[in-house]
């Protein structure tokens, strides 16, 4: 199986070609499509023993910035590295694509260069969330789209039921809509009415969630607009480095702190693995017609691993079929309510 990765549009290009060197030599079935400038990809590549049998280098030239407008350069901006990821995608034997570039031009390249699941009105970006019982939650959207119609969010839901299902293997997804209280009245306009079509529908709606039950463990998706899941996001990421820091300074401060913490050591480190969003990858784009990972623009070597096995994962499991599936399911019940 392929998977083509945008090399450029990046932070650091070094770590995101290292990822995929080290995961080319863990996985001996996987091979990689890498565009970007080759000889800078070919200079970093040179630190690493690789399979170049099982590897393909597109060159590319030009990068899509985070000031680039997305449409525009995608439309414009041909010889880019994630157009030239686009197009490799394509091709009948590459099956998904991973880019830690702009967020807006990945939502733009794969609804004007892959297209979207016939049915879905907006794909979405579903990152994976922590939980205290020490297992994941999906939250879907989390910024593709800020302005929503009461049918998109209807869509997230059952995107998230598909991805939860097709990778995680959860048989019956707890689906919690983001509100204001749990009470079946809150919310805005929006939430009342999708509310009451996710009480229609043949998943496992539990009800309305308020944000600091988010990680509770209670509940396996995560439904909101673009605007309130990229707040709750980095509200998360927030909360989580406030409390590592503040931690580590109190601990670092006291004498018998330090001490103690030598014994604590190990905890400390499965805690902070727990909270580090390299550890997961990245965030799907569902709703398109194949697995498109956006990873984070900082993004390790571990986290551009973490990422390739999540296609794979995503792929084995016919993610987009179970999507399909179920948006099927949606027009049955629409048809007969």
């Amino acid at each position: 199986m392929k998977i083509v990765i945008d090399t450029a549009a990046c932070d650091n290009q070094s770590e995101v070609i290292g990822g995929c060197a080290l995961a080319l030599q863990n996985d001996k079935n996987l091979e990689l499509i890498l565009t970007g400038n080759d000889e800078e990809i070919n200079k970093i590549l040179a630190l690493y023993n690789v399979d170049r049998k099982r590897l393909e280098i597109i060159d590319a030239k030009e990068i899509i910035t985070n000031e680039d407008v997305p449409t525009e350069a995608i439309r414009h901006k041909t010889e880019s590295s994630l157009v030239k990821a686009y197009e490799a995608l394509k091709r009948d034997d590459v099956i998904g694509l991973i880019s830690a570039g702009s967020t807006g031009a990945v939502l733009s390249g794969s609804v004007l260069r892959l297209g979207r699941i016939r049915g879905i009105h907006r794909p979405a970006l579903a990152p994976i969330l922590p939980t205290i019982d020490g297992k994941e939650v999906c939250l879907i959207d989390c910024g593709a789209n800020v302005d929503c119609r009461p049918e998109f969010l209807v869509e997230f839901a059952l995107m998230g039921v598909s991805y939860m299902k097709s990778v995680y293997g959860i048989e019956s997804p707890r689906v919690g809509l983001v509100c204001n209280g749990v009470e079946d009245k809150k919310g805005n306009e929006l939430t009342k009415e999708v509310f009451a079509r996710l009480k229609r529908l043949p998943i496992n709606f539990v009800g309305n969630m308020e944000a600091r039950e988010a990680m509770s463990g209670n509940y396996d998706v995560l439904v909101c607009d673009g605007f309130v899941g990229n707040v709750l996001l980095k509200s998360v990421e927030g909360t989580a480095k406030l409390v590592l820091s503040t931690l580590k300074s109190t601990i670092m401060a006291d004498g018998m702190a330090k001490f103690g913490a030598l014994f604590m050591k190990k905890a400390f480190g499965n805690v902070k693995n727990k909270m580090d969003y390299q550890q997961k990858g990245g965030a799907p784009l569902l709703g398109v017609e194949k697995v498109v990972v956006k990873a984070h623009g900082a993004s390790n070597k571990d986290a551009i691993q973490a990422a390739i096995r999540q296609v794979i994962k995503m792929y084995e499991g016919k993610l987009v079929d179970n999507i399909k599936s179920k948006l099927d399911e949606l027009n049955a019940v629409s048809e007969n309510a």
